[in-house]
C-alpha cells in the first residue's frame, strides 16, 4: 500500500514592514517620550529640543543595510538597539563612532544617558503610539543592551582636550579683530554681527553657550532688561526638575553692542513668528543651535589666527566662559564665591575642589572651580 506524501507545514514569513512605516513609528516613539519629559516638568525650549537633536545625531551614527532602502541602508531603529541578540554589538558601533568623532568626555556622557533614558522608557512603555501593537508583537522582543561597562564613569581624572583661558590683552586683541576684521568682511553683515555680539556677550557674562542661545530679546518672555543692563539665563538643572534660571549683570561694553545689534541688525533676518524672539537666529531666521554656533566659532577662530591674533588652535566656546571666570578672580581673588553664583553654581565651598564629586552639579562647580585657580591643566594664553 503506497503511503501518501507527507505535506510539509508552510513556514509563515514575517511580513515585510516598508520603511516609511518603520520609521514612523520610531519617530512618534521618540515624540512620545518627549512629551513625557515635557509632562514631567522639563523645558520644552532647551532640554527638551537638545534630547531631539541628540537622539536624532545617535540614531544617525549607527548605519544598517537594508535591501528594502532605496540607498541600500539606513540609520537604526530603536527596537534594534534593544535586540536580545544584535543590540549589544549594535551599540558598540555606536561606542566606536563617538570615539572616532573626538567628543568631549562630558558629551559623551550626556549623549548616553539620554539614550538610556529613551531605552529605558521604551523597556517600560513599549506601545507604538497610534496602533493596537507594541513593539514586541510588531518588530520583537525587546531588552535593555546597556551594563555598568557601557556607559562613561561619573568622574573623569584629566580633561580629554585641553582648556584655556585668555589673558585680558589676548580677549581685546580677539575683540578688535571681529570688529575690524571678520565683521566689515563678512559676506552678510547681519551673521556677522551676530558672530560679533555672540562671542563678546559668552565672554563678557561667561554663560554657557546653551544659556547664551536660549536668550529672547523681545516679546513677552524676554530675558533682557534694557533699563537695568542686566540678562535672565536659564541654567543646568537636574533630570526632570527644570532649569535654574540666574540673572546676570552687563557689562557697558556687552549693553552697547547688544542695543546696536538689537537695532540695526536683528530687523535684516526673517521674522518667523515667536521664534525671532530669540536674541540669536540662523540665516532662514530660526533660533541658532548649538551646532552651528560652534562651526561659526571654529571658523572664526581659525581666520584669527591667520590674521596674527594668538589664539589656541583648539579653542572652544566653553574657554570664554573660562576666560570670563579666571579675569573676574584676577581683578579680586576673594570674590570667588561671588563668580561661582555668576556661572551659575548653587554650592558655592571652599572644599568643593578638594573632594569628591557627588552629582552632576557639584562635579561641574568642582571644573570651574578648578579652572579658576591655578590648573596644571588650563593654559592661560598671553601674548608672546
Amino acid at each position: 500500500m503506497e503511503l501518501p506524501n507527507p505535506i510539509s507545514p508552510r513556514v509563515q514569513q514575517p511580513p515585510i514592514i516598508s520603511w516609511e512605516e518603520q520609521l514612523h513609528d520610531h519617530n512618534q516613539k521618540i515624540e512620545e517620550y518627549l512629551q513625557n519629559r515635557v509632562f514631567r516638568g522639563c523645558t520644552y525650549e532647551s532640554t527638551v529640543k537638545s534630547a531631539r537633536t541628540v537622539l536624532k545625531r545617535l540614531f544617525d551614527l549607527v548605519p544598517i543595510p537594508d535591501p528594502n532602502h532605496p540607498d541600500g541602508h539606513r540609520h537604526i531603529l530603536v527596537w534594534e538597539f534593544l535586540d536580545p541578540v544584535r543590540g549589544s554589538s549594535r551599540f558598540g558601533v555606536l561606542m566606536s563612532s563617538l570615539l572616532q568623532g573626538n567628543l568631549a568626555y562630558g558629551t559623551r556622557r550626556r549623549y548616553l544617558t539620554e539614550l538610556r533614558s529613551f531605552c529605558d522608557y521604551v523597556v517600560a512603555k513599549p506601545n507604538i503610539p497610534g496602533s493596537n501593537l507594541t513593539i514586541i508583537e510588531k518588530y520583537g522582543p525587546i531588552a535593555l543592551p546597556f551594563t555598568k561597562y557601557d556607559l562613561p564613569v561619573h568622574a573623569q581624572d584629566r580633561p580629554t582636550k585641553p582648556r584655556y583661558a585668555l589673558s585680558a590683552e589676548v580677549r581685546d586683541e580677539f575683540y578688535e579683530f571681529l570688529r575690524t576684521e571678520h565683521l566689515p568682511n563678512h559676506p552678510v553683515p547681519h551673521l556677522g554681527a551676530q558672530d560679533y555680539v555672540a562671542i563678546i556677550l559668552q565672554t563678557e557674562i561667561g554663560a554657557r553657550t546653551s544659556e547664551l542661545l536660549g536668550i529672547r530679546s523681545s516679546g513677552a518672555s524676554c530675558d533682557i532688561d534694557w533699563q537695568a543692563g542686566r540678562v535672565r539665563l536659564f541654567g543646568k538643572a537636574k533630570a526632570f526638575s527644570g532649569k535654574r534660571v540666574r540673572t546676570v549683570p552687563l557689562t557697558a561694553f556687552a549693553m552697547e553692542v547688544l542695543r546696536v545689534f538689537e537695532k540695526i541688525f536683528k530687523p535684516m533676518f526673517p521674522r518667523r513668528g515667536d521664534e525671532s524672539e530669540y536674541l540669536f537666529l540662523d540665516k532662514d531666521g530660526d533660533p541658532l543651535m548649538d551646532h552651528q554656533y560652534i562651526y561659526n566659532f571654529r571658523k572664526i577662530v581659525e581666520l584669527a589666527r591667520e590674521a596674527g591674533v594668538p589664539l589656541p588652535e583648539d579653542l572652544r566656546p566653553h574657554d570664554l566662559r573660562r576666560t570670563c571666570a579666571t579675569l573676574a578672580l584676577e581683578q579680586n581673588p576673594l570674590e570667588y564665591r561671588k563668580v561661582l553664583r555668576k556661572l551659575g553654581h548653587t554650592y558655592p565651598s571652599s572644599a568643593a575642589p578638594y573632594v569628591i564629586a557627588m552629582d552632576a552639579d557639584v562635579e561641574d562647580e568642582q571644573g570651574d572651580l578648578i579652572d579658576i585657580f591655578i590648573d596644571p591643566d588650563i593654559e592661560k594664553r598671553r601674548k608672546k
